[in-house]
């Protein structure tokens, strides 16, 4: 049949005669994941079962969603391995990953998908990136390498279950995962995480031995000591009452950070990221190593208990506690603290594509693409090429996905537009087509590109894909009929 002979208006019905005869499966498709939390004070691996399903959504398209997740194995607790203070003993990481699959009874074969974390302090170690990475291809092909302050945040919030709180009550949540080096903060608005941000507060910022002695001291709080005259110095032992009114700064410093006291000059060069207020919050959550003594300020009077970890984690929590006692009422507690972010990991990292996908499985999978996104809106299709391609000669030789602002139901023109428009931009360039989309008529898209352009390069088009600037993507094989992809951002400093 030819272009000429189909019209706009007889593509929906040969579309749905087609559907019509499309069987979805029975029963949906379990997998494997694994979650790995490489943090500032311990290392965390869970392992969990997830089933994807596949049915008619209410417009009749298939819709795939992950229905449910069970964390199968959770192993023991234990302290981040170090070779000195600025690396990572990766040999010691993979044999603790080599015995959590020895007593999960997991293959590794097995492991399907699944996300490598590193986080916190670790993530500034020198050979934190290449260690995740090493990692995550050790584990399998879409067992992926993140990291990034911000991603750290919301799989935290997800994993502390403050996402589904959040649905649930429809209110906004705000969860803290404070850890041993870095207070990763994720608000929550009936379910979507609509503000994250992170900051240089945790229990490990401070480290001491036996005697009480100061074996080390974040740079990045030496100015809060430097201005409150505080008599920390490493090498030196440590007066309780002084290691008290440090961790008293640092619990007034979230105050200010949940926006419930005045912002002061020395709490700003904590920020990690951008600096930003949370307003109009309903309730507030703790999880993280430090968030397992929050609330427990009745239950830890032996001052000894304060540093049984060789850091100021626990007394950082009591002290947060006692600064958030005349706003008890707006505390709630998590599902998970001190695993909030490995669960995350584990069962969150991962998303699927929609149905109506067009892929070309033969280059999956496909890992840390960067993600361009197109300053055109759907009203300036016309205007893709022209204002896209010079952010994308940027990368010069990389593999790129383009992120495109689409229509909800764009018609057989504005989908030909748009592919011509494509063709253009990849014309040139050593990367197949990668193209991601919020709406859903990647499937059309797809074929168009392919059969009425002349584009000759293999076509990945994803929808219900939502990125933001400087996004990068994983891209999995297609699992049953949807794609397994992971959006992330990746930060090592």
């Amino acid at each position: 049949m030819k272009d000429e002979d189909v019209s706009c208006q007889e593509i929906p019905f040969v579309f749905f005669i087609i559907l019509s005869f499309v069987k979805l499966p029975e029963g949906g498709i379990r997998l494997y994941s694994i979650g790995v939390d490489i943090g500032t004070s311990t290392t965390e691996i869970i392992i969990s079962n997830i089933k994807i399903s596949t049915r008619l959504g209410p417009s009749l398209l298939p819709t795939t969603k992950i229905d449910e997740t069970e964390v199968i194995y959770r192993s023991p607790v234990i302290f981040t391995p170090l070779i000195s203070r600025d690396a990572i003993d990766f040999e010691q990481i993979r044999e603790r990953v080599k015995a959590a699959m020895k007593e999960s009874g997991i293959d590794k074969e097995n492991i399907e998908t699944g996300a490598v974390i590193i986080t916190g302090e670790t993530a500034r170690k020198d050979n934190a990136r290449q260690v995740n990475i090493w990692l995550s291809e050790y584990l399998g092909d879409f067992v992926v390498a993140t990291a990034g302050p911000r991603l750290e945040a919301v799989l935290a919030g997800k994993g502390a279950g403050i996402s589904e709180e959040s649905k649930r009550r429809s209110r906004r949540i705000i969860n803290l995962d404070i850890g041993g080096g870095t207070l990763n903060a994720a608000v929550f608005d009936s379910g979507m995480c609509t503000d994250s941000f992170a900051m240089d507060i945790g229990g490990r910022l401070i480290k001491l031995d036996d005697t009480g002695g100061v074996t080390y001291i974040s740079d990045r709080i030496a100015h809060i000591i430097t201005s409150h005259k505080l008599a920390i110095r490493q090498g030196e032992s440590a007066d309780i009452k002084v290691l008290e009114r440090f961790c008293d700064y640092l619990a007034d410093c979230c105050l200010q950070a949940l926006g419930l006291c005045e912002m002061n000059e020395d709490t700003l060069p904590l920020y990690i990221t951008d600096f930003t207020i949370p307003k109009n919050l309903d309730f507030i959550s703790i999880s993280g190593g430090v968030g397992e003594y929050v609330g427990s300020l009745n239950e830890m009077k032996d001052q000894a208990e304060w540093f049984q970890y060789g850091d100021i984690g626990p007394l950082l929590g009591i002290k947060i506690t006692q600064a958030l006692a005349p706003y008890k009422s707006r505390l709630i507690i998590p599902e998970e603290k001190i695993r909030a972010t490995v669960i995350g990991a584990g069962n969150h990292a991962l998303s699927v594509s929609g149905s109506t996908v067009g892929v070309e499985p033969s280059i999956l999978p496909m890992r840390n693409i960067p993600i361009v996104k197109c300053p055109a809106v759907a009203s300036q299709w016309e205007d893709v090429y022209r204002s896209t391609r010079p952010l994308m000669e940027l990368y010069e030789d990389e593999v790129l996905a383009v992120s495109i602002k689409g229509e909800k139901s764009p018609g057989y023109g504005e989908i030909k537009l748009l592919a011509d428009q494509i063709a253009r931009l990849y014309e040139g360039l050593n990367s197949p087509v990668i193209v991601l989309l919020k709406e859903d008529f990647a499937k059309a898209l797809s074929q168009m590109i392919r059969i009425h352009t002349p584009c000759s390069k293999p076509v990945i088009c994803l929808d219900q894909i939502q990125v933001e600037e400087g996004d990068y993507i994983d891209i999995g094989s297609p699992v049953g009929s949807a794609v397994p992809v992971v959006i992330k951002t990746l930060v090592y400093q």
